[in-house]
């Protein structure tokens, strides 16, 4: 069933492979999968996912794994699950006690914000004192709202760029689906009949990936790159800039 999907054998008979039937990995795409939530990041560490990939580094600083040994990476795979991306914008306005902004702060801010404890709970204070009003209670409106829209995007947390990264692809596809379908639609025989219709309807929502770990192995399909054909020819620089990332902030968390 899809849903109970290999993700890491669906990953290795989908990428591109050099020709010793390997796959070649730079550092700086080791770390883009650790950025971008690919890892569970509260059990491992940037050092500890980067230490894994050390038996197989080369000599020119690339990382070679056979299938094997690219199995051997599940256990630091992030298995949990993927939310709606947390909009700021859609907090409730309104007045909040201490401990119900402090609730707010740990429920969704946190998990989207990369800030260390400390930092994070400097902005958490520094919020609360400069919308507190007379009678104690912090009041929550756009302007609060903006500043918490604004540290998320400039301290996204791995999950977050997850949640975000397949929004985006959901989003995508759902957009796809809908022009395909509206086009097969339209094609239909004006004789057709309801049920033959009604069959076609159906048939637009099975024509992508059942589940979000389908769609996070066919990004992380995309973004795997093979062995070029001439070892001087590897592009160590790797990894895709973030700023071609195609983000959604819209949505809130389920």
């Amino acid at each position: 069933m899809a849903n109970h999907i290999n993700v890491m054998e669906f990953i290795w008979q989908s990428v591109d492979k050099s020709a010793d039937g390997c796959i070649y990995y730079s550092i700086e795409f080791i770390d883009f999968l650790w950025d971008h939530g690919f890892v569970d990041t509260k059990k491992f560490s940037r050092q500890t996912w980067r230490t894994a990939f050390e038996p197989f580094k080369q000599p020119n600083g690339s990382f070679k794994l056979s299938h094997a040994e690219f199995l051997s990476l599940e256990k630091y795979r992030y298995a949990g699950e993927i939310n709606i991306p947390f909009d700021a914008m859609r907090i409730n306005e309104g007045k909040y006690t201490d401990e119900g902004f402090e609730q707010l702060a740990e429920d969704s801010l946190s998990p989207s914000c990369s800030l260390e404890a400390q930092a994070f709970q400097q902005f958490v204070d520094a919020l609360k004192q400069e919308f507190r009003q007379p009678d104690g209670l912090i009041l929550i409106k756009a302007n609060a709202k903006q500043k918490i829209k604004k540290l998320l995007e400039d301290n996204p947390s791995p999950l977050r760029r997850l949640e975000l990264m397949f929004d985006s692809m959901l989003r995508q596809k759902g957009e796809q689906a809908a022009k395909q379908a509206d086009e097969d639609l339209k094609s239909v025989s004006r004789t057709a009949t309801p049920e033959q219709i009604a069959a076609l309807q159906t048939s637009t929502f099975t024509t992508g990936p059942t589940s979000l770990s389908e769609f996070k192995a066919d990004e992380l399909k995309k973004v795997t790159k093979a062995m070029p054909a001439k070892l001087e020819d590897l592009n160590i620089e790797g990894a895709e800039p973030l700023t071609k990332m195609k983000r959604s902030r819209k949505g809130m968390r389920g």
